[in-house]
């Protein structure tokens, strides 16, 4: 059976860096079988977390009716999670970090999964972008499961304008990545 291949789109813009980066990585993973789709976070009603942790002790039911819950079946079917979202001073933007907030519901059942970092911004090395890496990091470590993994991250450096990251090194490791993790077993 083909892997599946989830990637949460945080980008307000659907043509953007992000989005091209995204559509490197999804091409190398179909490309190696994969099942593969992309989820455009702006184009659902995705409320924030009330931190009522409600959903803690009724088997992870968001007392929210929202487009949450259709992620987050789709999150705990996948087996590789990638969060593309650009940089905004030097961390998620709020669009994915609301999503990331209400997967609290479903914590327990997101397990061995790899999970992967697609973004891009003005800044023009890593060393602007540590923060948002160990935000990824921390993130994948808060699940109480075995066996999550990080599949890598990809950054395009210096992008603005939408379309600035094409012909860059960066779509290149998009796809690599995207190929690299369907090609595992996990």
């Amino acid at each position: 059976m083909a892997k599946k291949v989830l990637v949460l789109m945080g980008s307000p813009r659907k043509n953007g860096n992000c989005s091209r980066l995204s559509d490197a990585f999804l091409k190398g993973a179909e490309e190696k079988g994969c099942q593969a789709e992309k989820i455009y976070l702006k184009e659902k009603e995705i409320k924030d977390c009330l931190g009522c942790c409600a959903c803690q002790k009724n088997g992870g039911i968001c007392v929210q009716k929202d487009d949450m819950q259709e992620i987050c079946e789709k999150m705990k079917e996948a087996d590789v999670i990638a969060f593309a979202a650009p940089v905004y001073f030097y961390t998620w933007n709020a669009l994915m970090k609301r999503a990331l907030d209400r997967t609290i519901a479903v914590e327990a059942a997101l397990e061995g999964k790899t999970f992967c970092l697609l973004s891009a911004g003005q800044a023009p090395e890593e060393k602007y972008m540590t923060t948002m890496i160990d935000s990824f990091r921390k993130y994948i470590g808060c699940f109480r499961g075995a066996g999550n993994r990080e599949g890598g991250y990809v950054f395009g450096f210096g992008t603005d304008r939408p379309g600035d990251v094409e012909g860059t090194e960066a779509m290149e490791k998009a796809y690599e990545m995207g190929a690299a993790v369907c090609g595992e077993d996990l």
